[in-house]
């Protein structure tokens, strides 16, 4: 029997070739048993990132987002205003009580209306501009919408500039039926009733924040002038809504974020057994000449070759799974590769070392022995 006397690198790698091309060692079973390991790994951290986003869109959609401070006529509408400055806050506005609005239609039907600072359709979500802004509900009993006309009954003439949803999911209902007046900017020195500031997250500094809008002889800081008056503080718009939503701490303390150690552990194991099903093929390479770094060459070549194909398609099917959670682009890059791609990265990573290390331990030794066994 001759020995193998090749000692380039180049031998391995074309050998890997011709087994992939002619499907020598099951490669794509191999391939399914890793994506079978990264989806159960990367799933579950996917589909738990994926509900902790969900809840907390779902806190936001109902108000959770809204934080307001009452104080009558203890808001600067300025100072209200200047929350815009701080990060992550999409919109601020200072309101206060206006005389009610009386349309022709139905005199007998008041609506209460709110003199507001520039800035309610970022808070509320109005479709349309600032202005003249009714409810929604407004719009459907008096059958007019942005860009219509409404007739006060002192014969006023008002065009609708917006209109904006209230869902009775427990926010403040008194103002569903309401009417946004806004203000010139001449009164953004005027105090107002209460400043309503919409931020996401609503961390512990938009709340000190707004809380610091409040003056002094209106926060009790007065003196005498505040004794016996309730102190403001800030509250949600929407005071149903149970608890704190899900925040950064919940999303590092999640579980699911240490499915990097079972991918690696599993994939190893994968990649051990795809070489030791050919440990005879292996055992007398090595006896005729082969070193153990051809060998493991050899099955690494072999293992890039079915594991990058499983890899690639767990990686997009678990970005698909993460791409509704994230607000931008840059949010969802940031999601995968703080999620599937680390399990995919240990995944392959596991599975190339199992690879190497059962590719080194193939003895010439142990080729009787395991003709034998065969």
């Amino acid at each position: 029997m001759s020995r193998h006397r090749d000692a380039s690198w180049r031998w391995p790698a074309v050998e890997a070739w011709r087994d992939l091309r002619g499907g020598v060692g099951n490669p794509a079973l191999w391939a399914v048993v890793l994506a079978a390991i990264l989806v159960l790994c990367g799933g579950a951290d996917a589909i738990a990132v994926r509900q902790l986003a969900d809840t907390a869109w779902t806190y936001r959609e109902s108000g959770g987002d809204v934080l307001t401070v009452s104080a009558p006529r203890g808001i600067r509408g300025r100072d209200c205003a200047a929350l815009t400055s701080i990060p992550g806050v999409d919109g601020a506005v200072a309101m206060r009580g206006a005389d009610v609005v009386t349309p022709v239609a139905l005199p007998d039907a008041p609506y209460m209306a709110y003199e507001v600072t520039d800035g309610v359709r970022d808070v509320v979500d109005v479709d349309g501009r600032d202005g003249f802004v009714i409810a929604a509900k407004v719009g459907e009993q008096l059958g007019v919408g942005v860009g219509d006309d409404l007739v006060t009954a002192d014969g006023a003439r008002h065009t609708v500039t917006g209109t904006f949803d209230w869902p009775g999911d427990g926010r403040l209902p008194q103002y569903a039926t309401a009417v946004f007046l806004s203000v010139p900017v001449s009164e953004m020195d005027a105090m107002f009733d209460s400043c309503w500031v919409c931020a996401w997250p609503m961390t512990s500094a938009v709340r000190d924040a707004l809380y610091a809008t409040v003056s002094e002889s209106a926060s009790g800081g007065g003196g005498i002038a505040g004794l016996g008056a309730p102190v403001p503080t800030p509250s949600r718009l929407n005071p149903l809504l149970p608890g704190n939503p899900p925040d950064a701490a919940s999303y590092r303390g999640r579980i699911t974020r240490f499915a990097v150690v079972p991918a690696l552990l599993l994939a190893a194991m994968a990649g051990a057994g795809s070489v030791l099903q050919r440990r005879v093929e292996l055992a007398m390479l090595r006896q005729f000449g082969a070193s153990r770094p051809q060998v493991a060459e050899k099955m690494l070549a072999v293992a890039l070759g079915w594991s990058l194909p499983a890899a690639l398609g767990v990686l997009g099917v678990l970005a698909a799974v993460l791409a509704p959670a994230a607000r931008s682009v840059p949010d969802a890059l940031a999601l995968c590769a703080d999620g599937p791609l680390r399990v995919v990265a240990a995944g392959l990573a596991g599975a190339y070392l199992g690879v190497v290390a059962a590719s080194c331990a193939m003895s010439p030794r142990a080729l009787p022995r395991l003709v034998r066994m065969r």
